[in-house]
């Protein structure tokens, strides 16, 4: 699969998942069914992986916790809140930069209309470190 159409077919699973619930639910129950569609679309997926880095010749773990990585090339971050933070984004951009992917997608899944809660997140090139 194309790293370039991999945040559409995730968007895609996000908006059956918002299409088939609305809003009002924790978290955590969005989250569940996003990997079940994911898993649908035979989509390769890792879920709660802990972000490592290494700091100055010392290895960090499990300083966050990324709630899907897609692929090895995408990171999503599920949430069910009032609205996407200027925190949020930054919290994506560093989750980026430390984990070496480019692409990050926030999934607000609290909005009535999804597309309004959906923030995708690219690294500029010096921002990678490249």
């Amino acid at each position: 699969m194309d790293a370039q159409d991999l945040p559409h077919i995730v968007i895609r699973a996000c908006l059956q998942v918002h299409e088939t619930l609305g809003t009002g639910l924790t978290r955590d129950a969005y989250e569940e069914c996003l990997a079940i569609e994911l898993r649908e679309m035979e989509i390769p997926y890792m879920r709660a992986q802990p972000l490592n880095f290494n700091y100055r010749g010392h290895q960090i773990t499990a300083a966050a916790t990324m709630d899907f990585v897609i692929e090895k090339a995408l990171v999503v971050r599920v949430l069910a809140c009032d609205s996407v933070t200027d925190h949020d984004r930054r919290s994506m951009e560093t989750w980026l930069k430390l984990s070496g992917l480019k692409t990050g997608l926030i999934v607000n899944f609290q909005v009535p209309v999804l597309r309004k809660g959906i923030h995708r997140i690219s690294l500029k090139r010096r921002d990678a470190g490249e």
